[in-house]
């Protein structure tokens, strides 16, 4: 039991590891791309770039979102074993309010989760398609500045 114990909380540290670097890697996106285009004049062109941060945008704000979900799921997930054990002040030991706020509190441990689980993956998914996006903005750069 000690061992899966460990499993997930390393689990979770690395998982919210990647949350952090991608958030990171996002906001990075987003100054790299406001650099390369200081000075420069709007042109349409310029669109696979803008939506580009847009995802990166969005992409943040879903990895901030992700955490905020890992939280509340935590404190829940407290709250559950001091009602478990008896502690909530309360709740006490009565069985019937026990069993009440467990299971209150599980829905809302489960519909965190689920929350956590779809930011974290939009997060991601947003995050390659900004750098598709990018990528494509380049293309096109490098085709208009060749000679013809």
């Amino acid at each position: 039991m000690e061992v899966q114990k460990e499993i997930q909380r390393q689990f979770r540290q690395q998982q919210e590891k990647f949350v952090y670097y991608m958030i990171a890697l996002s906001v990075t996106a987003i100054g790299f791309s406001i650099y390369k285009t200081t000075g420069l004049q709007l042109k349409w062109s310029q669109i696979p770039l803008g939506l580009a941060i847009l995802f990166w945008g969005v992409s943040v704000f879903c990895g901030l979102r992700f955490l905020k979900y890992v939280i509340s799921t935590l404190y829940a997930n407290n709250a559950y074993f001091d009602i478990m054990q008896g502690r909530d002040t309360e709740i006490g030991t009565h069985p019937k309010k026990i069993e009440a706020a467990t299971k209150g509190v599980k829905q809302a441990m489960e519909s965190n989760s689920n929350r956590a689980s779809a930011y974290s993956k939009w997060q991601e998914r947003l995050f390659y398609l900004g750098i598709i996006l990018f990528l494509l903005w380049h293309i096109i750069e490098m085709y208009q500045a060749t000679p013809r």
